[in-house]
Formats: C-alpha cells, structure tokens, sequence
C-alpha cells in the first residue's frame, strides 16, 4: 500500500510515524508547513486513512510485520 506514496509521501509518512509535528516535518525536509499538509491530505486519501493516527499506526505495524517476516 505504502508503494503506491511518492518518495517525498513515504518520508512525510514516516515522519508523522516518528512522532513530528506539521513544522517538524517541514523543517527536517526544507519544505513549508502548508506544503507538508497537502501531502498529508494526498497520502491519506491514496491511503483511505481518516488521519495522523491510523496512519502512524499503520506505518508502525507494517514495519513490525516486515520485521517479524525477516526473523
């Protein structure tokens, strides 16, 4: 699901599973926070994700799956 994300998507989503704030994320990334919301509004509509939250969570888990699929 994730592979359907820009680059510049996947690492804002990231982020926002880090635990960034909107002006954390533009700044670690040089980028506006306006900007950094429009990609948010994108990933969770190519995500059919309602917000900041379940897709952290969804990042969060999808990486515990990737990890427990490598052991």
């Amino acid at each position: 699901m994730m592979n359907t994300l820009t680059k510049r998507e996947q690492q804002v989503a990231e982020a926002v599973a880090r635990g960034l704030s909107n002006r954390q994320i533009a700044a670690e990334f040089g980028i506006s926070p306006e900007t950094v919301k429009r990609h948010l509004a994108t990933i969770y509509d190519k995500l059919s994700m309602p917000g900041r939250l379940v897709l952290a969570l969804h990042i969060v888990r999808t990486r515990d799956a990737s990890t427990q699929a490598a052991l």
